[in-house]
């Protein structure tokens, strides 16, 4: 699809259940977190949890609820969900689109600040509740195959699990082709939501996303949560376009130096000197407009593939 029908389309289109983007983030956090949803949001933790074989939940308590004035503004780039079930356990929920390696060192930063914070000053170790972590990501994890990891404390030879307190689950909608009947049921349904699978045919798999779909409708019919949305779809888009122009114009740059270096060095040599020379200053310019931007430092790295320590110095 070209330019102009992508922004065409996000303009007029009228948005439905069956043509949304499903891993907007804002649409993700009212589908989770607005109040009345909480029987959508833990049939999709439970999934995840009976996809690993851990016990599911009977109930859970929203601890954000989704309100657009006060949770989203402009400038807001991490949208997450907040959930406590019956038995203590903290579970987040996040959706990340775009992510490199130190987006796992991010996860585990969320998971341990909100582990850290069910311990009121003054309270025992033995007091804290297990926390865990779904990450809803579409990009590949590590190059891993698979569409569901969950990573958990373990000793290194002996595989034995030191705590049932720290849980990592990252589900990589790449991977969907991996799938294989071992998966649990409603999970699958749930990956199969966020890939976009028409809502008859999830609503014959899994009962919730007839509820999914009557709820849905409010967020349709509002018309600052559809502004909202279009604007961060739009601003999406032209984040990725500039990213991708910016590196094709240093790629191209740099075979041109690389070409001209070529002649006393050798042209091979030169061309992929000069590329990868090129597009790393395009990729330090980037982060520079970014972080004067205000941009947070991690999604800054996760969107250049420049380290925590480069960006710092810029």
């Amino acid at each position: 699809m070209d330019d102009f029908k992508k922004l065409e389309q996000i303009f007029k289109e009228p948005i439905t259940i069956n043509n949304i983007n499903r891993i907007n983030d804002l649409f993700i956090r009212y589908l989770f977190s607005y109040p009345g949803n909480e029987n959508i949001a833990l049939n999709f933790i439970n999934s995840v949890f009976k996809d690993s074989n851990f016990q599911p939940f009977k109930s859970i308590e929203i601890l954000n609820p989704f309100n657009i004035s006060e949770n989203y503004n402009e400038k807001e780039s991490i949208v997450d969900i907040k959930a406590l079930t019956e038995s203590g356990i903290t579970v987040l929920i996040e959706i990340q689109a775009r992510g490199n390696e130190s987006f796992i060192k991010r996860s585990l930063y969320y998971w341990a600040y909100n582990y850290s914070s069910n311990l009121d000053r003054g309270e025992y170790y033995n007091e804290l509740k297990p926390a865990a972590s779904i990450n809803i990501i579409n990009f590949k994890l590590m190059n891993i195959d698979k569409l569901h990891c969950c990573f958990l404390l373990k000793e290194l030879t002996g595989n034995q699990i030191l705590t049932d307190h720290c849980q990592l689950h990252f589900i990589s909608l790449p991977n969907f082709e991996y799938i294989n009947n071992d998966f649990n049921k409603d999970f699958l349904s749930w990956v199969k939501f966020f890939k976009g699978e028409n809502m008859s045919i999830l609503i014959n798999e899994n009962t919730v996303f007839d509820e999914v779909d009557k709820k849905c409708g409010r967020f349709f019919n509002t018309a600052p949560f559809m502004d909202k949305y279009k604007k961060r779809e739009i601003d999406t888009y032209f984040f990725n376009e500039s990213i991708r122009i910016d590196l094709e114009k240093a790629r191209n740059e740099g075979i041109e130096k690389g070409i001209e270096k070529g002649i006393e060095q050798g042209i091979e040599k030169g061309i992929e000197q000069g590329m990868e020379k090129g597009i790393k200053q395009s990729r330090i310019q980037i982060a520079k407009n970014l972080k004067k931007s205000g941009i947070d430092i991690n999604i800054i790295s996760e969107n250049t593939g420049l380290s925590i320590e480069e960006i710092e110095k810029l």
